[in-house]
């Protein structure tokens, strides 16, 4: 499989960047709805502490892709493909993109406005402030609430058009992302 991106298909480096942020946000999610109800503790500590780092794992890996992407155009879409269809999957992924920005980045800031050092897999990346910014924190708990709820949404479209595409349409939409699935019927 070619690294680079073609007009027909994705390359190995947007494959692999696509499957293991996806990996990475839904467990982000499964353990970011179970860790707010462990009991205090170390465990409690060490699961928040794995949730940010790999939050901010996700954070990189985005700015990565948004790189490599304006380095490898994505493949054409299918001839003949509605206009508002078009319109739907580039605004799509335009706020994908945006939310895998904003969801880490206002955990990030949560972090930082509740005086806790910003660590990444216990490296200290950014000290503490030095004090709570009590505003600061609710504003940026709701943007990660609320943005994780609208990633959820938009993730369930995403995959629901891909799956429109494999089985419906039996194009190759979902083949050129997902190279080990077979041509729908």
């Amino acid at each position: 499989m070619p690294i680079r991106n073609s007009p027909e298909r994705w390359g190995s480096v947007s494959i692999a960047l696509h499957w293991i942020t996806a990996l990475a946000v839904l467990g982000l999610v499964a353990v970011g709805y179970v860790m707010v109800d462990l009991p205090p503790g170390r465990t409690k500590i060490d699961v928040y502490n794995l949730h940010k780092s790999i939050g901010l794992t996700v954070l990189a890996l985005t700015l990565l892709r948004l790189g490599w992407r304006l380095a490898q155009p994505a493949p054409r879409l299918p001839e003949g493909m509605p206009g508002w269809q078009v319109w739907a999957a580039r605004l799509g992924h335009l706020g994908l993109y945006l939310l895998l920005l904003l969801i880490p980045a206002s955990g990030w800031v949560y972090n930082w406005a509740s005086n806790f050092p910003t660590r990444w897999f216990g490296l200290t990346v950014l000290a503490s402030p030095g004090q709570v910014d009590a505003g600061l924190k609710a504003l940026s708990k709701e943007v990660h609430e609320y943005g994780v709820i609208a990633l959820l949404l938009l993730l369930l479209a995403h995959a629901g058009a891909a799956f429109y595409h494999h089985y419906q349409l039996k194009d190759a939409v979902l083949r050129r992302m997902a190279p080990w699935i077979r041509p729908a019927g």
